[in-house]
């Protein structure tokens, strides 16, 4: 819970920069985000007339205070690369730090724990071809799990269970 004195400031990535809505349209863009990550959870949000499914990162600013919500389209490369990167954490007694960059067209992300770049915990099952009603489609469902399934292995560290 947040204490009166601290705030929680919503952040996206865009562009290959952190990047946070300031008001009158204004956007602030940073290098990266940094500190200790307090939880992952996922939520929906209205976007342009749609419900999407978001995941965000709870990070708390181990120099301000604040605490920086970090939400990412659940679909993203970029959320990709953040949670398997934080699933070869092993305890997360150091502060993270994510880092966008652009690559082409692409946002990218490195993570890091304490001085530490992470690398992937594995690769994502690829996505399937099913049939529905005799027609092809691919389903990400296989997918979908592994990741909600690495998101609960993450909270647990953070909690120390």
């Amino acid at each position: 819970m947040l204490g009166q004195t601290e705030k929680k400031i919503f952040l996206n990535i865009a562009e290959g920069k952190v990047t946070r809505r300031v008001g009158n349209g204004r956007v602030e863009k940073y290098d990266f985000v940094e500190g200790t990550l307090e939880r992952i959870y996922k939520r929906e949000r209205e976007f342009r007339g749609e419900k999407v499914l978001y995941w965000y990162l709870d990070i708390k600013d181990t120099k301000g205070g604040d605490t920086y919500s970090l939400g990412i389209h659940s679909t993203s490369g970029v959320w990709r690369s953040i949670i398997l990167s934080l699933g070869s954490v092993e305890s997360f007694l150091f502060p993270i730090k994510i880092c966008p960059y652009r690559k082409g067209e692409y946002d990218k992300v490195v993570v890091y724990s304490g001085d530490t770049r992470l690398d992937w915990v594995s690769e994502l099952p690829p996505v399937e071809v099913i049939e529905v009603q005799e027609e092809k489609v691919k389903s990400s469902v296989k997918r979908e799990k592994f990741i909600s399934d690495l998101v609960d292995k993450v909270n647990r560290k953070i909690q120390g269970l």
